[in-house]
């Protein structure tokens, strides 16, 4: 009888461990299979600043849901640094086979930075030119137990307000 109470607890301490191991392992292969689209456009350009809007679509092609952080983004114009986001302290959930929505995120580009960083972009802008911007995206992947950064980079081109 005691044979048996051992083999019932190692089969079971056995089941648990493939268990383990196969969510760990879906869990991975969400981190790599999530896709982020992002959009760049003006808002506005005027006196005070340039404000870009930026939209971010996340896509899960996976059966595992997870949680990110909300996106942290960068414009990049000539690999240097012309503005990011707000930094904000929130989670979003993507469902298994789903996607995330996160629109309106503004980016303000004050006058004193256009003037030291972007004054090349804004000459253009003004001049009714299409500019390419690089958008670098910055979260973080939730997966629970485990947290994995997650960055993607996507150029852009802005198209001047007629």
């Amino acid at each position: 009888m005691a044979n048996w109470k051992k083999i019932g607890i190692i089969s079971g301490i056995g089941a648990g461990v493939v268990g383990l191991v196969t969510y760990v392992s879906r869990l991975n292969r969400a981190q790599t299979q999530l896709e982020s689209v992002t959009t760049a456009k003006i808002h506005s350009l005027k006196l005070d600043g340039l404000t870009i809007r930026v939209d971010v679509q996340l896509k899960n092609p996976s059966r595992s849901s997870f949680n990110i952080k909300f996106p942290f983004v960068k414009l990049v114009y000539k690999d240097k640094v012309v503005g990011t986001s707000q930094v904000i302290d929130k989670n979003i959930k993507i469902p298994a086979y789903g996607e995330a929505n996160i629109e309106s995120i503004m980016i303000k580009i004050p006058v004193t930075s256009i003037f030291s960083i972007g004054a090349g972009l804004v000459k253009l802008l003004l001049q009714k030119v299409a500019v390419v911007i690089s958008v670098k995206t910055i979260s973080t992947i939730d997966l629970g137990w485990k947290k994995l950064p997650y960055e993607k980079s996507d150029d852009m081109t802005l198209h001047p307000k007629a």
